[in-house]
C-alpha cells in the first residue's frame, strides 16, 4: 500500500500518530497547522515509509523548525498549513518519495483522491477502531465550494469556516475523515491537505496549496 502513496507521512507527537502529511523534498513535509502548532520541537516526529500508524517498519526523522502560515486560523481553513523542516534529508525508495505540487487550480471533474488514516480522535490520539491504524486511500468527487459553503453554514456565528479558496470532496466510501493532514492528490500532484473531515455525509474540506505555491516555494528555498 505505502508503495502506492509513497509521499504519505505520520505526523508524531511523542510516538503516537496525531495527522498526516505530505512529502514535498528531502527535508520537508506540508500538514495541517494545528498538527504543530502547539508541539515542542523535541516531541514532533516524521514517520514515512508506512502503511500503519503502529510503525512495524519505516523511517523517523526529526523535525528542526516548523514554519506556520501566517494567516493560518482557527475561524477559517483557506491557510491552515504548517511546514516541517526535518534536521536530516530523508533517503527516497519506493516507500518514501516527494510529491509535485498543483500547478493550476482544480478541475472538478478531475481525478481525485484522498490519502490518510480514518478515524482520529483529536487531541486524545487514539482511533475508533483497529482498522483505523492502516492507511486508506479513497475515490473523492471534488464538490462546488459555493455548494460546500451553504452545507457548512454555521447558523450560531452566521458564517461559514470555508471560502472560495479551499477545495471540498465528497467521500464515495463510507469512512470517517479526522486524520488532519490528509492528502488530496488530483491527476497525481498534491493538492489540498485536510484541514475538515468528519463520519457524517457532509463533504471534507481541502486547503487549497495552489494558493499557496508561492509561500511554500519561498519557505522551502535551498531544499
Amino acid at each position: 500500500m505505502v508503495e502506492d502513496v509513497p509521499w504519505q507521512a505520520s505526523i508524531r507527537y511523542d510516538d503516537n500518530h496525531i495527522c498526516s502529511g505530505a512529502i514535498l523534498s528531502t527535508k520537508y513535509i506540508v500538514t495541517n497547522s494545528d498538527c504543530a502548532s502547539m508541539i515542542p520541537l523535541s516531541n514532533l516526529k516524521v514517520a514515512v515509509g508506512i502503511s500503519s500508524w503502529i510503525m512495524e517498519s519505516g523511517t523517523v526523522a526529526g523535525v528542526c523548525k516548523v514554519t506556520i502560515h501566517p494567516q493560518s486560523s482557527r475561524n477559517k481553513y483557506v491557510s491552515n498549513l504548517a511546514l516541517l523542516n526535518l534536521c536530516e534529508p530523508l533517503k527516497p525508495s519506493n516507500k518514501i518519495k516527494e510529491i509535485q505540487l498543483i500547478d493550476k487550480q482544480p478541475d472538478l471533474l478531475a481525478i481525485a483522491t484522498s490519502v490518510g488514516f480514518t478515524a482520529l480522535r483529536w487531541p486524545t490520539f487514539k482511533f475508533c477502531s483497529d482498522s483505523s491504524a492502516h492507511m486508506r486511500k479513497q475515490n473523492v468527487k471534488l464538490y462546488d465550494v459555493k455548494a460546500c459553503i451553504a452545507e457548512h453554514y454555521n447558523w450560531i456565528v452566521k458564517g461559514s469556516a470555508i471560502t472560495d479558496q479551499n477545495i471540498c470532496a465528497a467521500k464515495q466510501d463510507k469512512g470517517c475523515s479526522f486524520d488532519k493532514g490528509s492528502s488530496l492528490v488530483i491527476d497525481g500532484k498534491l493538492a489540498g491537505v485536510l484541514a475538515q473531515g468528519e463520519c457524517l455525509a457532509k463533504t471534507d474540506v481541502f486547503v487549497n496549496l495552489f494558493h499557496h505555491t508561492n509561500w511554500i516555494k519561498d519557505n522551502t528555498k535551498g531544499n
